[in-house]
């Protein structure tokens, strides 16, 4: 081992002792942790202050309501936050392309093989606009090559009713966020070779518009679209926005941080940036980090295991803290008042 490795690893070790000594006040603010269902006991027993549970699909929000209630059961329901949206990639199990409609349910989304540590699922590849990169999302949904209430013998149609049963879950829920929603550009429908934007943004509209009707907030997964959801938000009045979103595994360029925060008619200050271990690949990482206001930063696992969460959490921490020039301890506290700022009324 050379000098400078030897000094690698004795910092991580470092960080790592600094990072036990205080995950107990770590914000995990977008996970899917509840698709793990033989884990539940795990993820009950995850040391983080709070765990934001993304729900993807109508059958999704079922596991993140049981997996809740798991925590309260244990008396940590202070430390869960169910949260309900339908997907971009799942769009279509709702609002299935034309083409589709009327054939026998055997299709879904591009599936391929996925990398140690991420979901099941990922975009398939495709060309992105310059000024964005592409990005992933580690949920699964557990539910992905039919509709959530699929059978054998089931047709693609048209299925509205997840609107009610969203909003009856927000109803039941005061203090549930509207996500994981959004718009991405690369993922497509394996039976049309096609990606279906138009669908999707009608769903973004309708859930924004929901979360605005139950003053609720936002988590919001954007792949290759930035610029084009810059300017859906700058055409919303702003009587129709949501009190806050949540830009999930922030993806844009680091000039296009600004843009979102610094939107005018107090927009911009809606607007928090999420960093996952997804992001770490990213060649511009820590120039993209360090554009994100400090205090709009917010950590994510982005695991569908609670068995990946708190190591990810932990590489995440270090790129922020190497980032931004803030200690092991510093990043944690930062970001964990980020999120209650965030979950302020």
């Amino acid at each position: 081992m050379t000098p400078m490795e030897d000094q690698q690893q004795q910092q991580e070790s470092e960080q790592k002792i600094e990072f036990d000594l205080h995950k107990h006040d770590i914000i995990d603010t977008h996970c899917h942790i509840q698709e793990d269902t033989d884990s539940i006991e795990k993820a009950v027993a995850l040391p983080f202050a709070k765990s934001w549970l993304m729900g993807t699909t109508v059958a999704d929000w079922d596991r993140v309501d049981s997996l809740a209630n798991a925590f309260e059961q244990q008396q940590r329901g202070d430390h869960v936050l169910r949260c309900f949206g339908i997907h971009p990639w799942f769009v279509y199990q709702y609002h299935p392309p034309k083409e589709l409609l009327g054939l026998p349910i055997t299709t879904s989304l591009v599936q391929v093989k996925p990398k140690e540590g991420e979901g099941q699922l990922k975009e398939a590849e495709g060309e992105g606009e310059e000024e964005e990169e592409s990005g992933k999302c580690s949920c699964t949904s557990n539910d992905n090559t039919t509709s959530s209430n699929s059978n054998s013998n089931e047709i693609y149609k048209i299925d509205n009713t997840w609107e009610e049963k969203m909003k009856a879950l927000l109803e039941k829920y005061p203090e549930a966020m509207v996500g994981e929603i959004g718009v991405d550009k690369v993922t497509k429908v394996k039976a049309t070779g096609k990606n279906e934007q138009e669908a999707q943004w009608l769903f973004l509209s309708k859930q924004i518009a929901m979360a605005k009707q139950y003053d609720r907030l936002v988590s919001l997964h954007c792949v290759q679209l930035h610029g084009k959801l810059l300017d859906f938000f700058m055409a919303l009045p702003i009587d129709q926005f949501p009190k806050r979103i949540a830009l999930h595994t922030f993806g844009g360029k680091p000039s296009t941080v600004s843009q979102f925060s610094k939107m005018k008619d107090t927009k911009g200050d809606r607007f928090y940036f999420g960093i996952s271990f997804i992001n770490l690949t990213s060649s511009r990482i820590e120039k993209l980090i360090q554009a994100i206001p400090d205090d709009r930063l917010l950590l994510e696992s982005d695991q569908n295991t609670p068995l990946e969460a708190e190591q990810s959490l932990f590489r995440v921490i270090q790129t922020v803290s190497k980032s931004k020039n803030w200690s092991i301890e510093a990043t944690i506290q930062k970001t964990k008042l980020n999120a209650l700022r965030f979950l302020s009324k």
